[in-house]
């Protein structure tokens, strides 16, 4: 038996504000809280894209089914909060910390020429 998807997510209506105060609406992915079934995150630029003309034709018709629902006002996020030179730089330090335990890793299997003593070797990082 399938999961019913649209009780975690449906299109909507956005409503988003710019600095400026100047609102705009957008048809977006909205995700639903598992418990409250309240809105919790949308997509920030949503596209009709599909590997067929039949899926791209569905995925048009539930945009055009949510124009009948209550518009959704925006939902503020964590990342789109960051600016892009700390999220720069927090990619950096974790592309910095994956090469280390690769490094690592590296070492420990040039180290151990049995294949048996290896998994456990591994399993210690």
């Amino acid at each position: 038996m399938s999961k019913d998807m649209s009780k975690e997510w449906d299109y909507r209506v956005v409503r988003q504000t710019t600095e400026d105060g100047d609102e705009y609406l957008s048809v977006q992915e909205v995700y639903y809280d598992d418990e409250t079934k309240e809105p919790m995150a949308h997509t920030m630029d949503l596209q009709v894209d599909g590997d067929t003309l039949a899926g791209m034709r569905t995925q048009i018709q539930r945009m055009l089914w949510c124009l009948d629902k209550e518009i959704v006002d925006e939902i503020e996020s964590d990342v789109s909060n960051e600016t892009m030179e700390n999220r720069v730089l927090s990619l950096e330090m974790e592309n910095a910390e994956m090469k280390v335990r690769l490094t690592e890793l590296n070492d420990i299997i040039k180290d151990t020429p049995n294949n048996m003593d290896l998994g456990d070797k591994v399993r210690s990082l």
